[in-house]
C-alpha cells in the first residue's frame, strides 16, 4: 500500500487590509522603512502596475505603446511646443522621447521642424525643434482619447469623491516637494 505524502500548506498571504501600515509612525531618521516601504518604490510599482494592466491593454488596440500615446497627447495638448518643453512637460527621458519621437514621425502622426526663431546667428547651436500633431494623428488621437477617458475614470471611481480630493492634495503636496509644483498638469 503506497504511502501518501502529506502535502505542505502554505500560510496564506496576508490581505491588503491586513498589512500593517509603516508610514504611520515614521520617525525623522526612517529606521523602520524598508524598501518596499519607501513612497518613491510604491508609488513607480503602482505606476508601473496601471500601466501595465489598464494603460497597455487599450492602446495595443490602437497600436501604440505608453510613451507614443503620452507624446501624442502631450503634443496635441501643448502645440505647437518645442521639442525640449514636452520633454520637460511630459517626465520622460530625453532619449526616450526622441526615439518616441521618431516613431510618431515614421507613422506620420506627428511633424517636427527646426524652429527658424530662437536660434542665434553664429551660433553653433541647433534652432529648437517644433512638433505639430499631422491630421492622421489627430484623428488617432480623437479615436484614443475617450477609450483613454473611460478607463481613467474607471479608475479614478475606485475612490470616494473625498478620497479623490484627499490624494489629488497629496499629489499637489509631494510635487510641490519635489520643487516643481507645476509638473500637476
Amino acid at each position: 500500500m503506497a504511502t501518501r505524502r502529506k502535502r505542505a500548506t502554505r500560510a496564506p498571504r496576508p490581505s491588503a487590509r491586513a498589512v500593517r501600515n509603516p508610514w504611520l509612525d515614521v520617525g525623522a531618521d526612517g529606521k523602520s522603512l524598508h524598501i518596499g516601504h519607501f513612497l518613491t518604490f510604491i508609488v513607480i510599482r503602482l505606476a508601473n502596475a496601471l500601466k501595465a494592466n489598464v494603460t497597455r491593454r487599450y492602446l495595443a488596440d490602437f497600436r501604440l505603446s505608453v510613451p507614443e500615446w503620452r507624446l501624442l497627447a502631450m503634443t496635441v495638448r501643448f502645440e505647437p511646443v518645442r521639442f525640449s518643453a514636452l520633454v520637460a512637460k511630459s517626465g520622460m527621458d530625453k532619449g526616450q522621447a526622441s526615439r518616441t519621437l521618431q516613431m510618431l514621425t515614421r507613422r506620420g502622426l506627428v511633424a517636427s521642424r527646426a524652429s527658424a526663431r530662437g536660434s542665434r546667428r553664429g551660433s553653433d547651436a541647433a534652432a529648437p525643434v517644433i512638433l505639430t500633431v499631422t491630421a492622421k494623428g489627430q484623428k488617432l488621437y480623437r479615436t484614443v482619447l475617450p477609450v483613454a477617458q473611460r478607463n481613467q475614470a474607471r479608475l479614478l471611481r475606485l475612490m470616494t469623491r473625498d478620497e479623490r480630493r484627499i490624494l489629488h492634495g497629496i499629489v499637489k503636496k509631494l510635487f510641490a516637494a519635489t520643487g516643481h509644483p507645476d509638473l500637476l498638469a
